[in-house]
């Protein structure tokens, strides 16, 4: 998963253009909607101008921008506005989540939690445990705050091995060869012959 910005599109539409964001905001007020983030995408596939409203209202950056866009469709034909407007909105959707990093083979039993859970996992590591204010933590994107939470974890996993003298390079292999050969477990041979052929190069 790369690390960029927040997603943003913008729609122009006569005089008007409104910047939608994919955002942690974007992403809970779509979830909100009947059928979540889900649903939205279907609307938006049907071409439902109700759905393609309700999208814009999400996720633009300029509440009073969006709403002007909107009231200057009343009494005009809607095929002109449909068309573009979809695309950003798809566009947008497409880039509001971040994909699933690849399963392995032989995947291990996890907790399946919903799009909301996991939504205010991120803004409550953001505010807690990053200790970002609440507006910025809004304006950031689910993809920003995943990879922010996953490289805390990580660090967390690494710090927890070597506070408890597990090498992560040692496997057990490794561990019950040292054993066999009358050495502590965690010793690691290969790091030692490493360091020894770097000082005597």
């Amino acid at each position: 998963m790369p690390l960029q910005p927040a997603f943003e599109t913008t729609l122009c539409h006569g005089n008007h253009a409104v910047t939608l964001r994919a955002s942690l905001r974007a992403a809970v007020a779509l979830d909100n909607l009947p059928g979540g983030i889900p649903g939205a995408g279907d609307s938006l596939m049907r071409q439902s101008y109700t759905g393609i409203r309700q999208v814009l209202l999400a996720t633009a950056t300029d509440q009073a921008a969006a709403l002007s866009l909107l009231a200057s469709l009343s009494g005009k034909p809607l095929a002109p506005f449909l068309g573009p407007a979809q695309a950003a909105c798809l566009d947008l959707l497409q880039h509001l989540l971040p994909e699933p990093d690849a399963a392995p083979e032989a995947p291990a039993p996890v907790m399946v939690i919903t799009t909301a859970e996991h939504l205010t996992n991120l803004f409550t590591f953001g505010t807690v445990i990053v200790g970002w204010p609440p507006a910025e933590v809004w304006t950031a994107s689910p993809r920003e705050l995943t990879l922010i939470a996953t490289a805390y974890y990580d660090r967390q996993e690494r710090i927890a091995d070597a506070m408890s003298g597990k090498r992560p390079g040692q496997s057990a292999e490794q561990r019950q060869a040292n054993i066999d050969a009358g050495l502590d477990p965690e010793f690691d041979r290969h790091g030692l012959q490493a360091l020894k052929a770097r000082h005597s190069a």
